[in-house]
């Protein structure tokens, strides 16, 4: 796991810390899972997932070029 450090509203901060407690978790540990539940992240785990364990630069161009596409359809599709 790698520390990062983001900044927050003191708004979500709030929330986030009150989930938190009511969880019996750090923030941190909320951050991770609420980004983990999110559809387009989740998409990008699978291709991680799929992946050799390099990182995200192994990631194959096509399925670099499918994921763009895919998230531009998605987009215009949401739109309409």
């Amino acid at each position: 796991m790698r520390k990062i450090s983001i900044s927050l509203t003191d708004e979500l901060d709030e929330a986030l810390q009150s989930i938190a407690i009511a969880q019996g978790v750090n923030k941190s540990r909320v951050i991770d899972n609420l980004l983990r539940e999110h559809k387009v992240v989740h998409h990008y785990l699978d291709v991680v997932r799929s992946e050799p364990r390099t990182g995200v630069y192994a990631v194959s161009r096509r399925a670099v070029d499918r994921l763009r596409k895919a998230q531009v359809t998605k987009e215009i599709s949401s739109s309409e």
